[in-house]
């Protein structure tokens, strides 16, 4: 290891644990106590760290023995480098970023971003180019429904660093030692399911388009449905790619709405807000006016307090996302030894957020 590679990771481990002993940090550099100790005394010299006996501590540790006749205040230098991978940098996801960042922020590591577009091609070369490149951790968020069998699965689980499955789930047979922090959309759908059922209503459908969430949302509105005792009146219908054409899009939402009438659907819960919206746009256009004829729940909350009648929405928790991942990868490189360690795969709870669209007063 060169010398620059040395000095970063011992100022990372001190930044890290406060302090370090020089004979079995030389044995993990896989350097002599000698070389280690040179090492020392030039970052010493660059005021970089404090010598002690055996060792180093930070300048923080330091400065709570005794703080420096000068009161010079030394920069900061980042606990460690955490990349992050989205499908997206819009819609969604730049809630989860901040998460991320703030987490960041407080934990003084630096945040390396990368987005996608949904391409698999791409998310597997950034994630190649990033472990390559020397980040200690990886946040990811695979851009499929389903991340085993790809050549990017293969990769996330042979890496020689940590890594955090963002709001998709893993595979616990062939997931190794993956770990992950996501929504239970499930819940989510359960969640709008059992309010609009309190609220009198018993037809209530299901529209989503095609995606990672769609799955889960379809589970739990069919789980809710049967313990309610509805299924006979269930009805889920998926909406066209984001990809289709504009006219595509609203001619799928005004047949949904045709089918809701006809079967006698009285609410439905929509993945995403932007159908939500012109789905409720159309409704009252035809005259069926939201929620006193038709109820509506939005599903992700980013647009939905805009529509025309503002919609109840299904929260994801995407700030706590992006947070409680950064934090979990520091976690982690703060305890490399994996022997003994569980693995962690958090499900986190969406929240109901009532609005208008819902709610009819007395």
């Amino acid at each position: 290891m060169i010398a620059a590679g040395r000095h970063d990771a011992i100022l990372r481990e001190l930044e890290l644990r406060g302090s370090l002993d020089i004979t079995p940090f030389a044995d993990r550099l896989h350097v002599s106590t000698m070389t280690l100790r040179r090492d020392l005394a030039e970052l010493e010299a660059r005021r970089l760290l404090v010598r002690v006996h055996g060792g180093a501590v930070s300048l923080a540790v330091d400065a709570q023995r005794e703080r420096p006749a000068d009161g010079a205040r030394q920069p900061r230098r980042p606990v460690a480098t955490i990349g992050m991978i989205t499908p997206s940098a819009s819609y969604y996801y730049p809630e989860v970023i901040r998460g991320a960042r703030d987490a960041a922020r407080e934990l003084n590591c630096r945040l390396v971003l990368g987005t996608t577009n949904y391409s698999e091609r791409e998310e597997l070369r950034q994630a190649e180019r990033l472990i390559g490149g020397g980040v200690d951790a990886l946040m990811i968020t695979p851009s499929g429904v389903a991340l085993e069998g790809t050549p990017l699965h293969e990769l996330l689980v042979d890496a020689p660093i940590p890594v955090v499955v963002v709001e998709r789930s893993v595979d616990e047979r062939t997931g190794g030692r993956l770990e992950s922090v996501r929504s239970d959309h499930a819940y989510g759908a359960e969640l709008a399911v059992r309010h609009l059922a309190e609220l009198g209503h018993e037809r209530i459908a299901l529209a989503a388009r095609n995606s990672a969430t769609t799955p889960w949302l379809i589970d739990g509105y069919d789980r809710a449905m049967a313990r309610l005792g509805f299924t006979e009146a269930a009805l889920h219908r998926q909406l066209p790619s984001p990809r289709a054409g504009a006219d595509d899009s609203i001619d799928a939402l005004g047949s949904f709405l045709d089918e809701c009438i006809a079967c006698g659907v009285s609410a439905a819960l929509m993945l995403s807000d932007v159908d939500a919206v012109a789905f409720t746009d159309l409704a009252w256009e035809r005259g069926i006016r939201v929620p006193d004829d038709f109820a509506v729940i939005a599903y992700d909350d980013e647009i939905a307090a805009l529509g025309r009648v503002p919609l109840t929405a299904i929260a994801p928790p995407k700030h706590d996302l992006g947070y409680a991942a950064l934090r979990l990868c520091v976690d982690r490189i703060r305890q490399p030894d994996a022997a003994g360690r569980a693995v962690t795969r958090t499900a986190m709870l969406p929240t109901l957020i009532e609005r208008e669209s819902t709610r009819i007063d007395a």
